[in-house]
């Protein structure tokens, strides 16, 4: 960030003043303009479009600063003003401030106090700005502009959604809850030839076991006890078009036996159904659980992971990828301006530290669920704080990670080990060994399960 060229336009009629911001702002790499007057500051703008911020006196011959700043506000509500005033004055500034201005200066002020306010607002304009070429990077080059990131890993699974786009082959969306393996299915699918097609996303988890085969493959009327009409079921409803088994190691394993004949004869029998209907439907599955632990659990059948596993696309967790933080943070708040209808411009650094600290366990949605919680329940101003975090945020340290020692262990045999601490640390009580953990009671049930952890 800050490679870019700033314009800032100094509006002063003390000529000694506004000379001497502008040799200190040379120093910074930052183009400065002088105006003697609101009006000639707006003679400016039309000449010079590219101005990004103004620092305007607030006491002025013809056109205030709080004039200006309503005469800018009108023209461009995004371009920046902050106010210099005396002390005298305040309360104009303050004022000035609820009119749209971004920051007041009492005069005199010093260099590091005026360079402060400038860099807070450009870090800021930096990084919106950052998002919208990334995000314009992503649509001509991958064709994706929902999934944000530039850090190697995301770039590594941005290129295997690409080349894996346009085959027909089967594929395995591996990562930990929160990283956004749905996102990557609807990418792939997005791009593919099937693009306008159905895409029909499956919870695995919250299907019933008793309901599974005619969830996924339908029924005929009257095949069992309640099927009082026929059911296409969700490969039939997907026809043409991509089917994401979401948490693919939580269907039964008779359902999983299905599936593979599914993949292999690219047909179904509903229930009740005495023939195979063929079907032309590309399957994505995903898991957040090591795989080799599920296949040596059995809850995962070896034949249909190797059915599945064509292509692999691993999803980094949000720890893996902490330069992507501000990109991400930056991209949530213009998506809950949308929603919220609100002017947030962006995050402050010192609140950036602390979300980059922090080590994520739910990864980007946690981060996501942070910024909206902020916009539901804070009156955010111009840009987030560090005083606006929840607790949790405002003191996060990241710690540095230890010296291997001896042989390197598994991620299953380390988190077995995370879990066996949980319970003993809260004496056995899931509810709180799953919220040290961070994780639902459910999965933590399953990871018990998983991993052989006796109650």
């Amino acid at each position: 960030m800050g490679s870019r060229t700033h314009k800032i336009l100094i509006v002063d009629d003390d000529v000694g003043m506004a000379e001497t911001c502008a040799k200190l702002f040379r120093r910074q790499g930052w183009v400065p303009l002088v105006a003697q007057s609101g009006q000639g500051a707006l003679t400016q703008l039309e000449a010079e479009p590219e101005i990004e911020l103004i620092l305007t006196d607030l006491l002025m011959p013809d056109l205030s600063g709080v004039e200006l700043l309503q005469a800018v506000k009108r023209r461009d509500p995004t371009l920046e003003v902050i106010i210099m005033t005396g002390y005298g004055t305040i309360n104009n500034a303050v004022e000035a401030m609820k009119l749209g201005a971004s920051d007041y200066i009492t005069k005199p002020f010093d260099k590091e106090e005026i360079l402060a306010a400038i860099e807070k607002i450009l870090t800021i304009k930096d990084l919106q700005e950052e998002v919208r070429t990334l995000r314009a990077q992503l649509k001509d080059r991958y064709g994706i502009e929902h999934l944000v990131g530039q850090s190697k890993p995301m770039r590594e699974a941005f290129e295997k959604i690409r080349a894996v786009a346009g085959v027909e082959s089967p594929v395995l969306i591996v990562g930990e809850t929160g990283t956004g393996k749905e996102l990557v299915a609807r990418a792939i699918h997005g791009l593919s030839p099937r693009a306008k097609r159905p895409f029909v996303p499956v919870n695995c988890t919250a299907l019933p076991k008793e309901l599974l085969e005619s969830e996924l493959f339908g029924h005929r009327r009257g095949a069992y006890t309640g099927a009082h009409a026929d059911s296409k079921g969700l490969f039939r409803t997907a026809e043409g078009g991509t089917v994401l088994l979401d948490e693919i190691a939580d269907m039964p394993v008779e359902g999983q036996a299905k599936l593979l004949r599914t993949l292999q004869e690219k047909a179904i029998r509903p229930i009740g159904e005495m023939h195979e209907i063929p079907v032309d439907v590309r399957v994505i599955a995903a898991t957040n659980q090591p795989v080799a632990a599920l296949l040596e659990s059995g809850r995962l059948r070896p034949d249909l992971y190797y059915r599945l596993s064509v292509v692999t696309i691993e999803v980094p967790s949000l720890r893996e990828r902490v330069s992507d933080i501000p990109l991400l943070a930056q991209h949530f708040i213009h998506h809950y301006n949308l929603q919220y209808q609100r002017g947030v411009e962006g995050i402050e650094r010192e609140a950036l530290d602390c979300l980059m600290a922090y080590p994520w366990p739910g990864n980007v949605r946690e981060l996501e669920n942070v910024i909206e919680g902020l916009f539901a329940l804070r009156d955010l101003k111009q840009a987030i704080t560090k005083e606006d975090l929840p607790a949790g945020l405002k003191h996060a340290a990241r710690v540095p990670l230890p010296e291997p020692v001896g042989e390197v262990r598994s991620l299953a045999d380390a988190e077995k080990e995370a879990i066996l601490r949980a319970l003993h640390a809260t004496g056995g009580n899931k509810s709180k060994a799953s919220e040290r953990l961070g994780i639902s009671r459910d999965r933590l049930y399953r990871k018990m399960e998983l991993y052989g952890i006796q109650e």
